[in-house]
Order: structure tokens, then sequence, then C-alpha cells
């Protein structure tokens, strides 16, 4: 509840300062992979792809982690339906995830919070498996707080991936080399997404997650197929 309440009210506490995310390389066919670099301290992140050997936490970080898991490296899941997180932190002489966090599932379009000892220093997850297509591109994004992320591994502004924003919608980027939110709120007088009074479209990079609030359920649809 500590961890919810630190990182929620630094959601509500953003800074002014542009978001500096994930470096990333994946395939342009249907099975592919996706390095994500970590800093010390919070990372938020995504699964970008399906790997059809588990979603779980334990599983990508076990097999995707380079260079080893330090001890005390921490994941987090965000539950938005009891509005809490459930962490998972990496014990070196267990050489495991603690459960019950080290089950939950990470799917495509979802993302974390990755805590990083400082360490350890900068590591890097490399993620493998399939490009969500047709209706598994496809996700809802519920009402209230919620980490979510493009099922489809690709850049651009949350405009040009398909979300639609609603008057009192927000949108918050974690800005991991300052530690903290950088937020963007959609104003439907101007049909776009703002940020002091401007227009601020968020970009969302390969491997990135955010924060965002929305007033009501809505449907984010890509219908993706990698053929098109």
């Amino acid at each position: 509840m500590r961890t919810k309440t630190l990182l929620l009210t630094a959601a509500l506490s953003v800074a002014g300062i542009a978001s500096s995310m994930a470096q990333a390389v994946y395939s342009v066919n249907a099975v592919g992979y996706v390095n994500t670099d970590l800093v010390p301290g919070f990372n938020l992140i995504s699964n970008p792809l399906d790997n059809k050997t588990g979603n779980t936490i334990k599983n990508l970080f076990l097999t995707g982690l380079q260079g080893g898991i330090p001890n005390q490296f921490t994941v987090y899941h965000f539950d938005p339906v009891t509005d809490n997180f459930v962490s998972t932190s990496y014990d070196d002489l267990d050489l495991a995830f603690s459960e019950p966090g080290a089950s939950v599932v990470i799917p495509p379009g979802t993302g974390m919070f990755v805590f990083v000892p400082q360490s350890a220093g900068n590591k890097r997850v490399t993620f493998v498996g399939e490009v969500p297509q047709g209706a598994a591109s496809n996700q809802t994004i519920p009402q209230g707080f919620s980490i979510k992320a493009s099922t489809v591994p690709q850049a651009g502004t949350v405009t040009a991936l398909g979300l639609a924003g609603a008057q009192g919608d927000t949108i918050y980027e974690w800005d991991k080399a300052a530690q903290s939110y950088v937020s963007a709120s959609y104003d439907d007088l101007d049909g776009t997404w703002v940020r002091n009074g401007q227009p601020a479209v968020p970009q969302i990079d390969v491997g990135e997650a955010f924060f965002i609030f929305k007033t009501a359920a809505t449907p984010w649809n890509r219908n993706f197929n990698v053929n098109n």
C-alpha cells in the first residue's frame, strides 16, 4: 500500500519534464524481440510481445534479464480491479521471485513498474514472442487508473496509435531519468491532449507503458495485421 501511495501521489504531483524512455529493437515479422533498457530506480515498461512460453513476471525476467538478476530486483503490477499494487522481489539466495506476485501475468498491452537497485547499475531485458494481430491486438482500458501500453510494438503518439481520449482522461508518462511523472490531459474543446494549456500529445516508445486515468471504459482497437 505504501508503494501504491508513493506512485499515485507522484502521478498527481507531476513535473513538466520531457519523457526519456527505453531504447528498443524489434522484428518486422510476426515473431521477434524487443530490448528494453532499465536504469537504477523505477522504470515503467510494457510487455511488448506475446511470449508463448508464458507472460508471467518470473518467466519474462528469468529468461529475459541480461547479466543476471540482482537481489531485491522488484516488479510492481497494478491491479485496476483492487486499485492496488502486487509486488514480487528476486531473492538471490533462493534464485527465485517471491510468490504470489511472480505468477502474475503481464500480457501485451499492459505494463509494470520495475525497480532496479542502485548497486546493480543499468540493466537490459529482452522480450521474445509474437506480435499480437487481429482481435488479439485489441483491448479495453477500464474506468479509473490502470497501466497500459500499445499491444503492438510500435512507437508513435497515442493518437497515431489509435487511443481515443475523452474529457477528464489523463495520461501519466514516467520519466525514468528524473524519476517522476509527466502528465497530459484530454481537452474535448481542443480535441487533443494538453499540458500546461498547450497541445502535448504523449509519445509512446516501443517497450514503454504509462499510467492512464479514464473517466469511462474505452476500447483501444488496433486490428493489427503484420502483412498490412
